[in-house]
């Protein structure tokens, strides 16, 4: 079996795209992106990350919130606001950070959100995956989300591969 791997574009300083064939059906593909509970298993930008709460308002207009805990015990929670859900090929949601983070409910955000879009688009038996995250405010937040992505869509592709 061939290894996929991530295809990354940079068409702008403010925009990633990330592509990758997953080996699953779409259904699979947007339930796990979707869920708490496999968002939980597969949200790991760094080696030892934990997430030790996801939720998922899934409806337009509808919040979510990810806390992902590094092993030094640092909070990294993302949040945002969903624009546009259409199951099972696309989600439009807002994405910023909490101040603080740690704490069970939604906290304080830095206010800089950027934009999220994903794509489930079936290919036969296969789903292509293209993630394009946009407004970044500067070169290096889009860099360093980059790698960030690069590592959770390597993770992702490794959880819905195996369902």
């Amino acid at each position: 079996m061939t290894m996929m791997k991530n295809e990354v574009q940079k068409p702008d300083d403010a925009t990633l795209i990330l592509k990758r064939m997953l080996n699953a059906p779409q259904e699979l593909a947007f339930k796990a992106w979707t869920s708490p509970e496999h968002i939980q298993q597969w949200m790991q930008p760094e080696p030892g990350m934990v997430v030790p709460l996801a939720n998922m308002d899934l409806r337009v207009g509808g919040k979510y919130r990810i806390q992902m805990k590094m092993p030094d015990g640092e909070y990294f929670t993302a949040v945002g606001v969903f624009k546009e859900v259409k199951a099972p090929e696309r989600l439009v949601y807002t994405w910023d950070w909490e101040k603080d983070g740690s704490g069970a409910e939604f906290g304080e955000v830095e206010g800089k959100p950027s934009l999220i879009t994903v794509e489930f688009l079936k290919r036969g038996e296969r789903t292509e995956m293209v993630l394009t995250h946009s407004r970044f405010a500067t070169v290096e937040s889009r860099d360093s989300h980059a790698q960030g992505w690069g590592k959770i869509v390597e993770s992702f592709a490794t959880f819905v591969e195996k369902e």
